[in-house]
């Protein structure tokens, strides 16, 4: 999938956090990496179990850095990554592009992520969500950031957790993950008319959010400035490996 760079409010400090990347698991072996993802997935519907692991270590990070943008949360996006290959693996025989696994299973990850955040929002409005927002932008920032800049993101945050989940998912795949329109859709399984319409929609809220704080200077809360920042650096996927 094709990467790109916008501009509008809120993207700046999410393009300017620096934002770290999980680590890898460890890399593929020469043998994995001279096959294509064609090759390797031919192989694993044979039963050829060193082919779903070559796929699994190829795709990992891609897959991690996506659910944890998507949740803010490094527990909820280590499930959604293993649920993700578990779907992807047992259902390999209906991929009809099988050169296309990368951006599949990405597909699966967003869907499952879409679920959790739902659910989340229901137990929140029972009062029953007992998450932890870990994995945020302002937490995945680099440490060197400038302390105004970190406070900025912070802001993006908690902004972004009023979006709803349709809104929030297409403004961090194009903002902070930098999709193209059209991988968006496709990540998202809709139309680019409608990622466009959600993307517009979500961005009128961050501006409308940003302009109602602009008179009130934010500051980085004592709670959350102590050892959270960059806390995730080597996580990917958790129970990855």
């Amino acid at each position: 999938m094709s990467r790109s760079q916008s501009q509008g409010p809120g993207t700046r400090a999410a393009q300017q956090g620096s934002l770290r990347r999980p680590a890898s698991v460890r890399p593929l072996q020469p043998r994995a990496e001279a096959q294509g993802d064609a090759e390797l997935v031919a192989r694993a519907l044979g039963g050829d179990r060193w082919a779903e692991e070559a796929l699994y270590r190829r795709h990992v990070a891609s897959v991690s850095n996506v659910a944890l943008r998507l949740l803010g949360r490094s527990d909820e996006a280590d499930d959604v990554v293993q649920d993700s290959f578990v779907i992807a693996l047992e259902e390999l025989a209906s991929l009809r592009q099988p050169e296309a696994f990368g951006s599949w299973v990405r597909r699966i990850a967003v869907r499952q992520a879409h679920r959790r955040f739902r659910r989340r929002r229901l137990l929140a409005r029972l009062g029953l969500d007992r998450g932890l927002d870990d994995a945020g932008l302002y937490q995945l920032a680099s440490p060197s950031l400038a302390p105004d800049a970190q406070a900025e993101l912070l802001g993006l945050d908690r902004r972004l957790k009023r979006l709803p989940a349709d809104e929030r998912f297409a403004w961090i795949l194009r903002h902070v993950e930098g999709y193209a329109l059209a991988d968006v859709a496709a990540l998202c399984g809709c139309s680019l008319a409608t990622v466009k319409r959600r993307l517009s929609r979500a961005q009128a809220r961050v501006a409308a959010q940003l302009r109602d704080a602009s008179d009130a200077p934010q500051e980085v809360p004592p709670d959350e400035a102590t050892g959270t920042l960059g806390a995730e650096e080597g996580r990917a996927g958790g129970r990855h490996g």
